[in-house]
């Protein structure tokens, strides 16, 4: 192995820890919901992928977590789980995973999981969200269950 080979080795793993910590602390700030706090973890350009439709910019996603904390004022903690690079090149990491999320509300708990698709660049001196897909597949409250497929 060459001094060059290891060296872009290293710096690909490097990269991947980078992206994979942006992870935990998108889900602490989920967490602690502020949409102030969330948006500047995409990029000006970022496109935001959900159920309800897409968001392109930084300013459009900032609307859609506003929107989305003033409606659902439930209390959750966030785990992400299962993450896998899909690829990599220099200053980019497209990862995957799963997540899980439960919650108490004013009169129910609630649990539900999904997955994310993201797109992360790692090129400046901070991990920010370039690209992120979120597919929620359960979203309930407890006394529904998610054997009837609630979302």
């Amino acid at each position: 192995m060459t001094d060059q080979s290891l060296a872009e080795r290293l710096l690909r793993l490097e990269e991947i820890e980078t992206a994979r910590g942006l992870y935990n602390v998108y889900a602490e700030t989920l967490d602690d919901p502020d949409p102030d706090t969330v948006a500047p973890l995409f990029t000006e350009d970022a496109v935001l992928h959900t159920p309800v439709g897409d968001f392109v910019g930084r300013e459009a996603i900032l609307d859609f977590y506003t929107k989305a904390f003033a409606d659902d004022t439930s209390v959750k903690r966030h785990f992400i789980t299962n993450s896998r690079v899909v690829a990599h090149r220099p200053g980019e990491v497209h990862l995957v995973s799963y997540f899980l999320y439960v919650g108490r509300g004013d009169d129910a708990s609630i649990v539900g999981w999904g997955t994310y698709d993201d797109r992360i660049d790692v090129s400046g001196t901070q991990p920010l969200f370039r690209e992120k897909t979120i597919d929620v597949h359960v979203g309930t409250d407890l006394s529904t269950g998610w054997a009837k497929g609630a979302l």
